[in-house]
């Protein structure tokens, strides 16, 4: 996958102890930045992905042995 660089501003202090982590992680700056935002862009989806199926909820639960029940009737 061809990748685009992009600047990202960071105090020194900040960027020395991301550098920190990624050397004890053995893995380079880029990684460790483009890792935490590709994270915190998945939960933000994952968190839109909740709250919509909270919305779409009917209420209806199954306790687990029904669903193993129904499980076995429909093999």
């Amino acid at each position: 996958m061809a990748m685009e660089a992009t600047a990202i501003r960071f105090a020194p202090d900040e960027k020395t102890w991301i550098q920190s982590y990624a050397d004890f992680c053995g893995k380079t700056f880029s990684d460790v930045v483009r890792e935490a935002a590709l994270e915190k862009v998945e939960e933000a989806a994952d968190l839109e992905a909740y709250a919509q199926a909270l919305e779409e909820d009917d209420g209806i639960r199954y306790s687990m042995d029904e669903v193993m029940r129904m499980a076995m009737m429909a093999e």
